[in-house]
This record gives structure tokens, sequence and C-alpha cells, in this order.
């Protein structure tokens, strides 16, 4: 069969070097313009390719139709990524692919000058690639293979259709989203539109299979208003939001953070905080896979801001909470022959098809809630979000062939 490596290559280094972080400060949607940059890129291969229906919405969904080759009618099937790449500042700007050709084990010397080393320790997925073409950046970016690897399959298995018409197939809508990696990826996704009764997302590290399982998530913001006093009158007056945030912080209990849990674990994480002598702000994200225990992580962080309102009786604090997305399983499990397709292709590509669930979230998790179950698909990837990323060209050529498997037994009779 075809070696989809080089293609993969080309294609993909042409999409990380156009920048395309999000920004969660932005108000506009997308949150930034450099996505529909992006878009814009992605809808002019899509009219060469010679797809239907493309359609590039202001908000920068981009989507589109390969057109069914038989004379019967077959589900339709989405697939998925997004263009977003992590909110890093200048960390996804300037990219530069490196490829590590025939990896053999052991450490990946990205960049001495960045002493960015890639390590099977802290990433174990590459134990799974020996053999394998690794791309990397060069050390002081992100790659954007989160999730530009997901999109460049996408592209790729539409040449490979394109050009094999003796592979048979029902009608396959494409949409590449904005705003994933800020948890407003599905703000303006049109469902009925998209018109697919059932999608994939590609958007799994590597080596995960097919995904039916994420974490239910929440947010909440603490806010405290304090007592204020000169320091060198304060003795029993002052009441610091500084102090009565750290205070709230080390309450938490040690063995539920992210840096102490992993598997089916839930945890809260202080994502960020600002405070002086008046007033405050603590944010925190809470996820857990089971709901109960996401309410209960809530409330005993609830209890702990009521000890420390009676501790600190001048103060006030409030806590807020907010949902933000949910497991997928119970929509998932209602459509067991989505996951026997994407499975049996996998197998049949000599890929994982059992995946662990996810620590984290997936569009496909809302828009599964939204009346389209999606599942989320290996992408090729590895350590995310940081210059320690990677993707293995021949994980996602296997890819590739795997969702044109899937198109194909869809198509079977």
């Amino acid at each position: 069969m075809t070696d989809f490596k080089q293609r993969l290559l080309d294609v993909f280094t042409k999409y990380v070097q156009i920048e395309s972080g999000s920004d969660e400060n932005s108000p506009s949607d997308p949150s930034t313009a450099a996505q529909m940059d992006l878009a814009r890129v992605l809808k002019d291969d899509l009219q060469k390719l010679g797809l239907k229906d493309i359609n590039l919405s202001e908000f920068a969904y981009l989507t589109a139709t390969l057109p069914s080759n038989i004379d019967y009618k077959v589900p339709t099937i989405g697939f998925l990524a997004h263009m977003d790449t992590y909110p890093g500042g200048t960390i996804g700007r300037k990219v530069k692919p490196v490829l590590h050709k025939n990896y053999q084990g052991g450490d990946i010397v990205v960049s001495k000058e960045h002493n960015v080393v890639i390590s099977p320790k802290t990433s174990p997925a590459l134990n799974k690639c020996l053999g394998h073409d690794i791309v990397t950046a060069s050390g002081d970016t992100l790659l954007g293979a989160d999730d530009k690897a997901g999109i460049t399959i996408i592209m790729v298995m539409l040449e490979y259709l394109i050009a094999n018409p003796q592979i048979k197939h029902g009608d396959i809508r494409i949409a590449f989203t904005p705003d994933e990696e800020i948890a407003r990826g599905t703000k303006h996704f049109d469902v009925k539109a998209f018109g697919a009764d059932f999608a994939y997302t590609l958007d799994g590290e590597c080596g995960d299979g097919i995904v039916a399982e994420n974490f239910n998530a929440a947010s909440v913001s603490i806010k405290v208003k304090g007592v204020q006093a000169h320091p060198g009158n304060a003795k029993d007056i002052m009441q610091n939001p500084v102090r009565i945030i750290a205070d709230i912080c080390s309450s938490w209990p040690e063995n539920k953070l992210p840096e102490t849990t992993c598997g089916r674990d839930g945890f809260i994480c202080f994502t960020n905080c600002s405070a002086d002598f008046e007033k405050g702000v603590l944010n925190a994200m809470v996820r857990d896979f089971d709901e109960n225990k996401l309410d209960e992580h809530i409330k005993l962080l609830e209890q702990i801001v009521k000890e420390k309102q009676l501790k600190y009786p001048g103060s006030k604090i409030e806590m807020e909470v907010k949902q933000s997305y949910r497991n997928m399983k119970p929509i998932i499990d209602k459509h067991p022959n989505i996951l026997k397709l994407a499975k049996d292709a996998f197998a049949e590509c000599g890929l994982n098809p059992e995946g662990q669930p996810i620590r984290g979230g997936t569009d496909g998790a809302t828009l599964s809630y939204m009346g389209l179950p999606t599942p989320n698909i290996d992408a090729g990837y590895g350590t995310p979000h940081g210059p320690f990323e990677w993707t293995s060209l021949d994980m996602m050529d296997k890819i590739v062939k795997a969702l044109a498997k899937i198109a194909q037994n869809n198509a079977k009779k």
C-alpha cells in the first residue's frame, strides 16, 4: 500500500508554519485573526481537491463534503480537527519542524541551546515508535501537532480517496474548527447544517486508539474582599486577600491535584490568581470522569471556603461554579456501532484500537451532547502544548489508511 510519509511531512510542514494560536482573553470569535488565516489556506486546499459544499463561516468554521461514489445510501461520516494551537504567547510562532529519521529509542535531543530533550521516560508513547520518523519543533516553540497532525491526516486521507475511486465510500463531511484549546470550539458549530450521522475528532495522542470517554469538567472562581489596614498597625485588623487565597490553596488535599493523580483519579487544579491588600481572585479547574465525584470535589472546596470565611470573619469570600463539558461516554454507549466501525478499521491497519479515557476534554464530548456522537481518534502526536511536542509520520500514515478503511467499511452493504 502507498506510503504517505513524505506527503504527510510536506502538508504538515506547510500548516504548522502558519501561526494559529487561540487567545482565551479575547472576546472575539474566532479568538484570533490568525485562525482565519489558516482557515483560508485550508479552504483553498479543499477547493483544489475538488470538494463540494465548501463553506467558511464568519466564525472560522470550515466545512466541506467529499461526495459519495456509490449509488445507495449509507450513513454520512464526519471527520473533524481543530485549527488553533495552545495559547502560549509566542510559543506557537515561527515554528520550524525538524525531522528525526528512524528513531531507535532513547532521548531525542531537540535543542542543546534551549535544553529541550524528549525522553520516553516523560513521553512513554515514544516506546511505540521504534523505527519511526519523528518530527519535532526546533526547541523554542511548540510544534502545533495538536491539532495540525489531525488536519494533515484528514487532508491526505481526502487526497488518497480522490486518487483511488475504486475505494467505495458514502458522503464524508469535513470540519476544521477554531478555539478548541480555550473550550470554545463548538460555540458556533451548527450540527444540523453539518449533516453527519456521526463523526470522529482527530485529536488523540500517539497510540491512544479510539477514545469514547473524557473528563467531566467545571470551572471555579473564588473572589475575596479583605480588610485593609496599614501593615505597621495591622494587628487584629488586617485580613489580607493574598494570605487568604494562599490559605485556601494550601488547604486543598495534596492527593487531589493534577501533579499527584493519574488514571481515573480526578483533581482540582488552581490555574491562576491575583490579589492585593484589598481584593483577590483565585481560579481553578475541576475534573473527574464520574459526575458524582466531580460534585464531591466542588463540595469539598466549598467547605474549605466556608471554613476560611469563619477564620476571616471581616472578609467576604464568594465561590462561583460553572459547568464546562461532560463525559461523552453515556452518549457514545448508545451507539456501539460507531466505536466498532473505528476499532475494526484500526485493527485492520495495525493500530491499537483500544483507547484510554482522556484526562482532558474534546470537542467531540460537547458535540455528542449536541446530537452528533463523536468519539476521538489518535492523531499520532505526543507531549503537546510545549517545546517537547512531537509526532510520528509512521503513525500518521497508518491513521490515514484507517480513516479510509472506516469510510470503506461504512459503505459495505
